[in-house]
């Protein structure tokens, strides 16, 4: 049985989208890679594999949360970093993305059988990604000392959830599901 690759996420409008694509290309003199071969996003179930022929299942599923849901509230505010290998646009933790991104583990999990094997039961706590994995640790403290006081602060309403697919390249975006009264 034939299988693919597929992340679901909220990305961010084109104007804060191009923000932090910027912020990517500055972390390069620090020698670090961009974030990952996906636009910039908060990852509300990380990657994992779907038999194709659960492809229309996920998808009614999608279709159905997003149906009774509103709009989510998004706030960039500042930088934070993964010990000493990822620095990220920090995203607030409100009370709507939390009860979408545990509503949604939960109901992938049950329904498809995907676990988060790669980051266990560690606490979802959304992120830009802006650089990654490739920093080395006096890189990473030559970056952090220019991002930590950095001032950043958006608010938006993110319009839709979407599913990227991996292309065995690239992420590429699937299918947006827009919500409620969008």
């Amino acid at each position: 049985m034939s299988k693919s690759l597929y992340f679901v996420a909220l990305l961010l409008p084109p104007d804060i989208e191009a923000i932090a694509n910027q912020w990517k290309e500055y972390c390069k003199q620090f020698e670090a890679k961009k974030s990952s071969n996906a636009p910039p996003h908060i990852t509300l179930q990380p990657p994992f594999q779907l038999d194709d022929c659960d492809r229309e299942k996920m998808f009614s599923f999608l279709k159905g949360m997003v149906a009774n849901t509103q709009k989510i509230p998004i706030i960039l505010d500042g930088f934070g970093h993964f010990e000493t290998r990822i620095i990220y646009m920090d995203v607030r933790q409100t009370s709507e993305l939390l009860a979408v991104q545990n509503h949604m583990k939960v109901e992938i999990a049950e329904r498809f059988g995907v676990k988060d094997e790669q980051y266990g039961d560690h606490p979802f706590q959304p992120h830009v990604t802006i650089a990654y994995n490739c920093l080395n640790e006096a890189s990473f403290y030559r970056a952090w000392a220019e991002f930590k006081e950095k001032p950043l602060h958006f608010e938006f309403a993110v319009p839709a959830l979407t599913l990227l697919k991996h292309n065995g390249r690239v992420w590429d975006v699937d299918t947006n599901f827009l919500f409620k009264n969008n």
